[in-house]
């Protein structure tokens, strides 16, 4: 295996570049009038300018220090910098040449994880994207995925395209599944028609349902806050196994989703969607409640009632839900 040199230290990078204060420019400022630093200069202030190379021992007489020009400080500064860059870059290479064989020997083990490992608890967005998309970096045989709330903003399916077209190019079941209101939204629309030509299958639900990545049913990943700001990855096998069995029941009901909306099925996507809002206003759900669980807009879902308010002649939502349990709708 080979070995793993220890990283650089960082201590004379760039995040420690030390503030140029307010005080430690006057300093300068007047180091530059007397041609060095005034008897009562504060100690601290003058190794601020002597660590950021604007003043330096005179090569005349020893032990006095003199101003250097800022363009000097700045070159010698970022030559060093840049320096430690191009070593950071090169060991991050290096790391990951050196783990390859660990990461290979992990995606291979079949003996269980052991206690302690089995969950881990992921919190801030960048972390958990980073955590997936290793996981789904590695994928070999499946990887499944649950995407409520409709469509996806095109940033975000941007950012996902790559990962899932070498998924794909690795000969990897993928399947997706979207709520029933995907298929209004452009973006995703054009995503899932480029990626079921690729071979990925995609269907669509009229219900709600939680975010849920599995991938090679070995690691799942699930959100743990509202805000999607913690995750957690689980990779005990009898929790991603019941995570897959309820996705693969799921996938049973759904509605293939090609991509293309033809006039026919968003007559029937649309009738589904309205059924749903029905029985929400007829159990006396909340508009946000309907809105989250048929993944609509607060402002789509209220042009939805709208126009279900003008067909029934109401004026309140009280009233609209009266007609709909009267007529058994």
């Amino acid at each position: 295996m080979p070995e793993i040199a220890p990283l650089p230290s960082t201590a004379g990078a760039a995040p420690g570049f030390p503030a140029l204060t307010a005080s430690a420019r006057e300093l300068y400022a007047a180091c530059l009038r007397g041609g060095r630093p005034p008897g009562d200069a504060p100690p601290d202030v003058l190794d601020r300018l002597v660590a950021l190379g604007l003043l330096v021992e005179s090569k005349t007489e020893p032990g006095r220090l003199v101003p250097v020009d800022p363009k000097l400080a700045e070159a010698r500064l970022g030559a060093t910098w840049r320096t430690a860059a191009l070593q950071l870059l090169e060991q991050a290479g290096d790391l990951s040449e050196a783990l390859s064989p660990l990461i290979a020997e992990f995606q291979g083990n079949t003996t269980p994880v052991v206690e302690g490992d089995s969950v881990a608890y992921l919190q801030g967005k960048a972390l958990i994207s980073a955590c997936v998309d290793d996981a789904v970096s590695y994928c070999t045989q499946e990887l499944i995925t649950a995407q409520p709330g409709g469509g996806r903003p095109a940033n975000t399916l941007n950012a996902v395209r790559a990962n899932v077209r070498a998924a794909l190019s690795r000969g990897v079941s993928v399947r997706t599944l979207y709520q029933h209101t995907a298929w209004h939204a452009g973006p995703t629309r054009e995503f899932v028609e480029e990626m079921t030509r690729l071979g990925a299958q995609v269907r669509t639900l009229d219900e709600f349902f939680e975010r849920l990545i599995i991938v090679d049913r070995r690691t799942a990943f699930l959100p743990a806050s509202a805000d999607r700001n913690k995750a957690v990855m689980v990779r005990e096998p009898a929790v991603v196994g019941f995570l897959a069995d309820i996705f693969d029941r799921s996938w049973q009901r759904a509605t293939e989703f090609t991509g293309q909306r033809t006039p026919e099925r968003s007559v029937e996507i649309t009738g589904q969607l309205r059924q749903m809002i029905v029985r929400g206003l007829i159990e006396g759900e909340s508009d946000a409640v309907i809105a989250k669980r048929i993944g609509l807009s607060q402002r789509t879902y209220a042009s939805h009632l709208a126009r279900m308010k003008e067909e029934l002649g109401v004026e309140t939502r009280f009233q609209l839900g009266y007609q709909l349990a009267r007529s058994g709708a």
